[in-house]
């Protein structure tokens, strides 16, 4: 029996973003996603300044006809809405009419790798005293959060040159998102943190899968996407949704109404 999948982070919405341009391709990524073992889709399409700007209303306008047309069709996706908001300057003003994840109180974010750290942690912070939760995407893929790779513990580099100072069984250190400072300040004030499926398996390259892996032992993540923007992309399936389907099943009950 297929085991019911929830995709915290897709862009099935047609004519929204990048993703697909027409009602027959959101169909075509909705069956994909159902082979595939979902039965639940966050819509989160882009909110950009200057580049993907539809609003709110037009975004849960298109998720209602898109999912009627699945009813039609007898597609059992459920489709609920969201936005992948783009972290600048501009945010904040948007946020005055915020569409978060369903009914929960998460507002996706998109953070470039070029913000500076201390504009991250002042917005972050904004999000949160304004009564909502910040639900950052595929923290992977930005440069913003590298956790360094991990170290024989009691070795140590001199001229190239490698050293054990206890001359002992070799030990292995995992380093703690603790050791990124911005990465510990958003945990500190109880950001979330969504990752990317795609990223575990060299969808966007060896550096961004190593440092999936090192988060996710860290226990960094609270749920997983696709990110698809296509039938294409959703035909994928990951075995590592399996391996992460009892955290992401408990998060539904745990998200709403906070």
């Amino acid at each position: 029996m297929t085991k019911k999948l929830t995709d915290w982070h897709c862009h099935i919405l047609p004519g929204i973003d990048d993703g697909p341009a027409t009602m027959e391709d959101a169909v075509a990524m909705a069956r994909a996603l159902l082979r595939a073992g979902y039965a639940t889709v966050y819509c989160t399409p882009h909110l950009v300044r200057g580049s993907y700007e539809a609003d709110n209303a037009t975004v849960l306008a298109t998720l209602a006809s898109l999912q009627t047309e699945l009813v039609r069709q007898r597609i059992g996706v459920r489709l609920l809405p969201g936005r992948e908001y783009y972290l600048d300057e501009y945010l904040m003003e948007y946020l005055k009419n915020p569409l978060p994840l369903g009914d929960t109180k998460y507002i996706l974010i998109e953070i470039p790798n070029h913000m500076p750290v201390a504009f991250i942690k002042e917005t972050c912070y904004r999000i949160k005293c304004a009564g909502f939760v910040p639900m950052i995407a595929h923290p992977e893929r930005c440069t913003l959060f590298a956790v360094p790779e991990r170290q024989p513990d009691g070795w140590f580099d001199v001229l190239g040159l490698r050293f054990n100072v206890f001359n002992s069984k070799l030990k292995t250190q995992n380093p703690k998102p603790a050791d990124n400072p911005l990465l510990a300040y958003l945990q500190e004030i109880d950001c979330k943190f969504q990752g990317n499926l795609g990223s575990f398996v060299g969808r966007y390259g060896e550096t961004v899968r190593a440092c999936a892996e090192r988060l996710r032992e860290n226990g960094l993540y609270t749920c997983f996407g696709t990110d698809d923007h296509s039938a294409s992309g959703c035909m994928q399936k990951f075995s590592i949704q399996y391996e992460l389907l009892p955290d992401c099943g408990r998060l539904q009950g745990a998200f709403r109404g906070r």
